[in-house]
């Protein structure tokens, strides 16, 4: 009886210690970025969200599918802030997408089909440029 005791007691003991191993993370549901393949966020064509805060110095394989160069449009979270590069590893000419940005087509920007990396940062609006689409 006392060992069946000891057992429980250690237990009760011994588990804020492992549970202070666990990490939590918390994910903003606003922080990410929607992708298009076409323009106008066509959803019958391959598209993905992507959640951030995450950074990516290329995009050939972003949620198991390559993005370089074929990104035509897209839709930013509310809470998100989208820096984006015609070239991997972060270089070339840039463009910042801001919270809640939609842009239905990046050739209005010579953007289109011409993004190879990104960076997802999540809170307000960080500095960038800002090039706003007229629809």
């Amino acid at each position: 009886m006392w060992r069946a005791f000891l057992v429980i007691l250690s237990a009760v003991f011994m588990a804020p210690s492992i549970g202070s191993a666990v990490d939590l993370k918390v994910i903003d549901k606003n922080c990410w970025i929607e992708i298009f393949d076409d323009d106008e966020f066509d959803e019958d064509d391959p598209h993905v969200k992507v959640q951030g805060p995450a950074e990516y110095s290329t995009l050939k394989d972003v949620y198991g599918r390559n993005w370089n160069n074929d990104i035509e449009s897209v839709i930013v979270g509310s809470n998100a802030t989208v820096h984006a590069w015609m070239n991997k590893d972060y270089t070339g000419p840039e463009i910042t997408f801001t919270p809640g940005q939609r842009v239905p087509k990046l050739s209005k920007l010579s953007m289109s089909n011409t993004i190879e990396s990104m960076k997802i940062t999540c809170g307000p609006y960080s500095t960038g440029r800002r090039r706003d689409v007229k629809q």
